[in-house]
């Protein structure tokens, strides 16, 4: 009984210190461990992985921003490389069109040159030079040396074309190849951006967990002390109930010694006006007392338990009362059942009752003297609220 009693003020103080501040919890946590979690611990909390998300979703909006401006010089790299592809394709058809041998020959009978035995008015132009020119045979020397000089005219136009197309091919390559490299190093980057993307996606992903983990537990902690506090509200007005009574009893019957403690009444009558010395049967004065108390306890009855204790001194039983009792521990139990009786013949519920008797082993004074034992020879009478009988 003492333990659940104390069960009980525990229960009580915890609810109370719920209801009244997030400091009486603190206080409860430094003495108890941290077995609490206060309103404003859950409000950190929060506000914690509130500012997590928001710097995450920070960070991957840099991230984003980054890389579309990867991906844009990326495409101007991509147009760059194609135009220079088209440059060079270009430049090769240009080539290839200025060694073509009727445009070598337009070349040659154009341009003067001493190779032709000074008869430079030959190549004046095409149709003009081909005019002047007499039918010859195999054998002319004028033709023979012609044939000279556009052979070797048409070598160095094709020389100097093919050196200015291999340097003309191989700077587009160079450049080709630098794209390239930067294309790769930026593919390399991009790639990278994109990881990091996906790593604070998963990060905000996560701290959105986080955050409906920590508001559902924040919901359920909010609704377990608005529990408390309802439950606490129903305890004190059982205790505003319990003071009523025992100011009530007080008046009624003014030998009676009243207290709350642990949510409940405890009521305590001497055992010398219940009963004779070493017997368990009421006396008629214990009788009018219980006939006293009766109409308040019997009104209280439907919000509360009544609990029955019967106590004695450590005077060992002796004859002739040891024939009906083994121990003080009997005759205690058999005096908290007389009680019971006499309560229910009166039209008392015996589902509102209990009897227990505990001997010589719950004193409340020495037993060394008169006076002390007289105190230890009681009756308690407990009225206990039902929801606190429950908790």
């Amino acid at each position: 009984m003492k333990k659940a009693l104390l069960v009980t003020s525990f229960v009580v103080t915890f609810v109370v210190g719920i209801a009244l501040s997030d400091f009486v919890l603190y206080g409860l946590n430094r003495v108890f461990g941290n077995i609490f979690t206060t309103k404003i611990q859950l409000k950190r909390e929060l506000e914690e992985s509130q500012a997590a998300k928001k710097d995450a979703r920070k960070k991957m909006q840099e991230a984003q921003k980054q890389l579309g401006d990867m991906k844009g010089k990326y495409d101007n790299l991509s147009g760059q490389m194609t135009k220079k592809q088209a440059n060079m394709n270009s430049l090769i058809k240009e080539i290839e069109t200025k060694i073509n041998p009727s445009v070598i020959k337009d070349i040659l009978l154009t341009t003067p040159s001493s190779q032709t035995g000074g008869k430079g008015k030959i190549f004046l132009n095409a149709p003009t030079g081909e005019a002047l020119l007499k039918p010859t045979t195999s054998g002319d020397t004028t033709v023979d040396e012609f044939n000279k000089a556009f052979n070797k005219k048409a070598k160095e136009i094709i020389d100097v074309s093919k050196g200015i197309l291999k340097e003309k091919i191989g700077q587009v390559n160079n450049e080709l190849v630098r794209t390239n490299d930067e294309l790769r190093d930026r593919n390399v980057q991009l790639i990278g951006k994109l990881q990091e993307v996906e790593k604070y996606k998963k990060k905000v992903d996560r701290i959105n967990t986080e955050l409906e983990e920590k508001n559902k537990q924040l919901t359920a902690k909010l609704r377990e002390v608005e529990q408390y506090k309802k439950e606490l509200d129903e305890h004190q007005k059982y205790i505003d109930d319990l003071e009523g009574i025992k100011t009530n009893l007080e008046k009624t019957v003014g030998v009676l010694e009243t207290k709350i403690e642990d949510g409940r009444l405890k009521v305590s009558f001497k055992g010398d006006i219940l009963f004779a010395s070493g017997q368990h049967l009421l006396r008629e004065e214990g009788k009018k007392l219980l006939d006293k108390v009766f109409p308040i306890l019997i009104k209280n009855t439907k919000q509360n338990d009544i609990f029955i204790a019967g106590h004695t001194d450590n005077v060992p039983i002796g004859p002739p009362s040891k024939d009906k009792y083994e121990s003080n521990w009997n005759l205690s139990t058999y005096r908290a059942l007389e009680v019971v009786k006499y309560l229910v013949g009166k039209g008392m519920s015996p589902r509102a009752l209990t009897a227990a008797g505990y001997g010589e082993y719950k004193p409340i004074a020495g037993n060394a003297t008169a006076e002390g034992k007289a105190k230890n020879r009681r009756v308690e009478l407990f009225l206990i609220p039902k929801i606190i009988k429950r908790q």
